[in-house]
């Protein structure tokens, strides 16, 4: 913030000190320059500066940063001739009060006043005209570079999960547990052998998509917790909760399978007795919605810091929310009763192909294991 300031403070000097030579330049060609053509310019620098600060302060307080450029034209405008009368009749005022040798300028026919009038407002209308252009630029530029840091992110969110996937000892364990199953029960065996292919083909598609509807988040992490239930056997038990109008919502690819990881690799496999995993979702307002991951497990606190012990996946996870819906969305991890809660707060965004009311509450139970 404090460069910005800077660069605007020297904007603003280096364009009214230029403007000031440019007028000094044109006295120069026409042989007229003395004292009193000096101290006119000082006046204008000053006049210029202080105005058109004030113009900034009018821009900012009323909100026309976020107009559109309809709107924005007639205030400008407004705003340039409403400058050009304050800078007219203050330089007046000052000139009549101060310099006695030259003729009075607000006395009528007005004819110097009107001359005054006009420079100062199209010079105004031209300086609104620039500090919108910047304004712009630099949001575009902020744009992009959000832009790019999502893109960033999601490339190294895709190239994690591929990680974490292919890593040896899921696969180990995961093809050990199906390569049981050949004899024991070949259908199952296919089963699953299909669903470590959805999973590997869903990381591979995970990072060109910004967002996805969720019940396709819902069939990965279906596959993922069903291939750990091979392993687990009755030491996994899982549950899904979701109302059937939030399953079009949209929600960022793999995002939930993070954190249904994190609760089997922090919570479920430390247990010598197994645990659960409850996962659900509500509708908070129209404008947010709630999901919910619950598992067995103890919460813990750094107990030197006394921070939150980062769990594998949350920190992306958070920096991906807030790269793509800033304070809209946030992610919450913490104990609840003997087990550890995360809560994961995001728009309401639906798939374009679909429209179900937002303001409701009901709930169907699916997916008990």
């Amino acid at each position: 913030m404090s460069n910005e300031k800077t660069i605007y403070w020297l904007a603003q000097v280096s364009g009214w000190f230029g403007y000031v030579l440019l007028i000094l330049f044109q006295n120069l060609l026409i042989g007229h320059l003395d004292l009193g053509i000096i101290k006119v310019l000082l006046i204008n620098f000053a006049l210029g500066l202080g105005t058109s600060h004030l113009l900034r302060s009018i821009i900012i307080s009323s909100g026309m940063l976020n107009m559109g450029i309809l709107s924005l034209i007639p205030r400008i405008v407004a705003l340039s001739l409403g400058a050009g009368v304050f800078s007219a009749l203050t330089f007046a005022g000052i000139s009549d009060l101060f310099f006695k040798d030259v003729a009075a300028i607000l006395q009528p026919p007005f004819g110097i006043l009107l001359e005054l009038f006009l420079p100062f407002t199209t010079v105004y209308f031209f300086w609104c005209v620039l500090y919108f252009a910047a304004i712009y630029l630099k949001n575009y530029e902020r744009e992009e570079i959000k832009n790019l840091r999502l893109t960033a992110s999601m490339n190294e969110v895709e190239l994690g999960n591929l990680r974490a996937q292919l890593n040896p000892h899921f696969m180990f364990n995961a093809l050990n547990s199906i390569r049981a199953l050949v004899d024991e029960n070949p259908d199952q065996a296919k089963t699953s052998i299909t669903q470590m292919s959805r999973i590997l083909r869903s990381s591979l598609l995970a990072g060109k998509r910004k967002l996805l509807p969720l019940r396709e988040e819902l069939t990965l992490v279906k596959d993922y917790l069903a291939l750990e239930k091979i392993r687990y056997e009755e030491r996994l038990e899982y549950q899904f909760d979701i109302p059937d109008q939030l399953r079009e919502v949209l929600i960022p690819p793999v995002l939930l399978q993070t954190l249904v990881e994190n609760a089997v690799k922090h919570g479920i496999s430390r247990l010598p007795k197994g645990g659960f995993i409850h996962i659900s979702a509500k509708v908070n307002d129209e404008e947010s919605w709630c999901l919910r991951v619950l598992n067995s497990g103890q919460y813990k606190i750094d107990s030197q810091e006394g921070t939150e012990r980062t769990y594998v996946g949350l920190a992306n996870s958070r920096r991906r929310l807030d790269l793509l819906f800033g304070a809209k969305a946030s992610l919450h991890i913490g104990k609840h009763q003997d087990a550890v809660l995360c809560e994961l707060i995001m728009p309401l965004i639906y798939s374009e192909s679909i429209s179900y009311p937002a303001k409701t509450h009901a709930y169907e139970n699916t997916d008990n294991r």
